[in-house]
């Protein structure tokens, strides 16, 4: 556990990268018992609300690794984003971060009605987005109004071709730490039940995939956007050339991470 514990505080010191845009005011909540945080922009466009899922392969990440991008995001997009602090394996492993998500958003739908709801994530929590629709769909609940994804990890057996094509230039995963991951987050669960790429879709809001040429997961979002475009026209895969696993992460003000923020700005008006 004191391994963990170190992978987290590592992790969380990734918020210190680069300040938070002072002029986003955030403010820690709870929905129904799960820990929430409000970024709320100044001139921030009415009734609208992105909920947002860190990355951190289902076992690290919290608002402290995250809350300086998402303060960037928010002042930026001039959007409302709520966080989702959802529980992490191996204390929690599947479902119960999940099941987070899911009570938050519809909680959401109830407390904020004619509001356009979008999601947003990162890495697993973009994973996580799409395991979230599914469960939307199978309830026949109202889909978000679009979806938004950077460097997601879908593919959790970590099979895809670029996994091992790209070992030699991504600089931040390796096959083995996702794999050790996922392990720790299915727990119990037979991986064809609690990884996302074994979802089958028969529709899906909009969508925007935004990943980098550097990364073992660049095939989880060419497979996946494959997979939705048919069925969603409205679905976009921008890659970005020598970018590494979540680069705004790393460095909002980057002239990538800027355009990343740029792209997804155009996509949420268009919607």
């Amino acid at each position: 556990m004191e391994e963990l514990n170190k992978r987290r505080r590592f992790f969380d010191g990734l918020g210190q990268n680069y300040p938070r845009n002072e002029s986003v005011k955030r403010e820690a909540t709870a929905v129904n018992g799960i820990k929430c945080h409000w970024f709320m922009p100044e001139n921030e466009v009415p009734k609208k609300i992105i909920i947002y899922l860190h990355g951190g392969v289902f076992v690290v990440g919290s608002i402290k690794s995250h809350q300086s991008m998402v303060s960037h995001f928010s002042a930026q997009l001039q959007t409302r984003i709520l966080f989702v602090d959802y529980a992490l394996a191996p204390e929690n492993p599947y479902p119960q971060g999940l099941n987070d998500v899911m009570e938050v958003y519809q909680t959401l739908l109830t407390h904020f009605p004619g509001h356009e709801i979008m999601f947003m994530g990162d890495s697993a929590g973009a994973g996580l987005t799409v395991s979230a629709i599914g469960k939307m769909i199978a309830g026949n609940l109202q889909l978000p109004k679009g979806v938004v994804m950077i460097s997601p990890w879908i593919n959790l057996s970590c099979e895809n071709s670029s996994v091992e094509g790209n070992r030699a230039i991504d600089p931040i995963l390796t096959r083995e730490y996702l794999r050790e991951s996922a392990e720790l987050y299915t727990d119990n669960t037979p991986i064809h039940n609690s990884s996302p790429e074994y979802i089958n879709f028969n529709k899906f809001p909009p969508l925007l995939i935004l990943v980098g040429t550097n990364e073992i997961l660049l095939d989880d979002s060419r497979l996946f956007f494959s997979r939705i475009k048919p069925i969603q026209p409205n679905s976009i895969l921008s890659i970005y050339e020598n970018q590494n696993h979540v680069w705004p992460l790393a460095n909002v003000h980057s002239a990538p991470a800027q355009n990343a923020i740029a792209e997804i700005k155009i996509f949420l008006n268009r919607l």
